[in-house]
């Protein structure tokens, strides 16, 4: 499951870490750092090092859900490269069928999403067949173990791979003046994409929520000495266009393409990260298990 993350890239670092390479006129390849786009209203993202459900986080989706599919002049969809745009969105997908005056307290528990049986279930459906999928980004996500008992659960920082020299959870080991270039793009920390969902749901009274679920799967053998259930991760480029790409992959393709067995890192982290009120800027950081 998921049900904490970290989040604290600030946006425009979280749009040039999500570049993709792009050719010019003249042939030369650039890197093109993805779109960010404010939420609706007066909700936004605020960086945090212990993220709960219910806090407005980036979201990577296809720019076709903001300025729509272009067509050509016989109405046919034009193949074109998919370009990403990043917009704040809920964790914990609004269902269509919530009505209500507001989002808060909606009461239902949708911050994960289980792909078993996953068109059966009503909450989701709509965006799934909607094409609504989306990709959550974060430094990483915490977990409890859950393979030794349910007493005295010991939390643990999940991440993906990192370049060399790199801490995610340390700002001093990757925080230069080179970070970015058009030649070259990113060169900070590797964010966690995980595949997920999202909903466009307006209220009573006229308020617009863009909220997202994670799909989460049962582990891979890597993963299951630590949690026994796990997030889709996407590792790759081509994994996080293939999984944006509604129009060109349906959604049982799109599925079935999400893997068990990724490559992650993790270590354990302080107690302190039970409590999401705790907003330290180390609770990310490595601890010693030694007594």
């Amino acid at each position: 499951m998921c049900g904490r993350t970290a989040c604290t890239l600030a946006p425009d670092e979280v749009c040039r870490s999500c570049c993709t390479l792009t050719v010019d006129n003249t042939g030369k390849k650039l890197y093109k750092a993805a779109q960010w786009r404010d939420h609706p209203g007066n909700h936004s993202y605020g960086q945090s090092h212990n993220v709960a459900p219910s806090r407005f986080t980036p979201v990577m989706i296809s720019d076709h859900h903001v300025h729509g599919i272009k067509r050509n002049s016989e109405g046919e969809e034009k193949c074109s490269p998919l370009h990403y745009v990043i917009q704040p969105m809920m964790w914990g997908l609004i269902p269509h069928f919530h009505k209500g005056s507001s989002a808060v307290g909606h009461g239902f528990k949708t911050n994960n999403c289980r792909i078993e049986g996953i068109e059966e279930k009503k909450s989701y459906k709509p965006s799934l067949l909607k094409g609504q999928r989306c990709v959550v980004l974060c430094d990483g996500f915490y977990e409890w173990e859950s393979t030794k008992g349910d007493k005295n659960k010991q939390p643990y920082f999940i991440y993906a791979p990192q370049p060399e020299g790199v801490e995610i959870w340390n700002r001093k080991t990757w925080d230069t003046d080179d970070l970015w270039s058009d030649e070259e793009g990113w060169k900070g920390p590797q964010l966690l994409k995980m595949a997920g969902l999202f909903s466009h749901w307006t209220s009573t009274e006229g308020e617009e929520i863009l909220s997202y679920t994670i799909l989460t799967m049962e582990s891979g053998k890597n993963f299951a000495s630590l949690h026994h259930r796990i997030p889709a991760i996407l590792e790759t480029d081509e994994e996080v266009q293939e999984w944006l790409d509604s129009g060109g992959i349906d959604y049982k393709t799109a599925l079935n393409n999400l893997k068990r067995d990724v490559e992650l890192k993790w270590h354990p982290v302080s107690n302190a990260v039970n409590n999401s009120r705790n907003q330290e800027s180390d609770l990310n950081n490595p601890v010693s298990l030694d007594k």
